[in-house]
């Protein structure tokens, strides 16, 4: 299995249970909407910017994301478990570790945004009243 086939093997498991019907429909668009806006979030603030702004908005859904990509994160540093230890490591880490964590940040987010458009039905151009 390559990288990328564990990633979205990850992410899949992760954002299946917001797909079935008894899933709270708020917490799916908050999720899925952003989940769609991470990667661009990344690329344009930074990791450490884009962790802390999404950790800001203080709702479940979105430190639900967090959570999903700190698991994905765990191959970079063991010592990941969840949102507040991966906005830690990041906030911590020096240049080349911080560049790589991006990478595989960027790369794990990709998936979720693909899956929240494909799984859960969130159109990256409506976006619901947040």
């Amino acid at each position: 299995m390559t990288l990328q086939q564990k990633r979205a093997a990850l992410a899949f498991q992760h954002v299946e249970p917001l797909s079935l019907p008894t899933a709270d429909a708020t917490e799916r668009d908050e999720y899925g909407t952003m989940a769609q806006k991470l990667p661009v979030l990344i690329r344009t603030a930074g990791l450490c910017q884009a962790l802390h702004f999404v950790k800001s908005r203080k709702k479940p859904a979105l430190t639900r994301l967090l959570d999903h990509l700190a698991q994905q994160m765990k191959r970079t540093d063991a010592g990941i478990s969840d949102a507040k230890s991966l906005c830690e490591k990041v906030r911590e880490a020096d240049l080349s570790t911080y560049v790589w964590m991006s990478r595989e940040a960027l790369a794990s987010a990709e998936w979720y945004a693909r899956l929240s458009q494909s799984e859960l039905g969130v159109d990256r151009a409506k976006e619901p009243g947040s």
